[in-house]
């Protein structure tokens, strides 16, 4: 089977052409963003983080650094 394994330009033109697709669901809610740091190494990785319910302040802040 040949390797169909994307490179990191072919990644982010694909990515840029999907959109959101509007939702019943989403009536009243709060909009949010979900940050997916790519990193360049030989093999893939995803890198999860989970915010404390503690945390009240900053609620917008990212957990990774350099990224606000």
């Amino acid at each position: 089977m040949a390797d169909r394994a994307l490179n990191l330009d072919d990644f982010l033109s694909r990515f840029q052409l999907l959109r959101p697709q509007p939702s019943r669901h989403a009536l009243n809610q709060r909009q949010a963003a979900v940050l997916v740091p790519i990193v360049r190494r030989p093999q893939p990785g995803l890198l999860l983080t989970q915010r404390s319910p503690l945390l009240r302040k900053h609620a917008a802040r990212s957990p990774f650094p350099a990224a606000q």
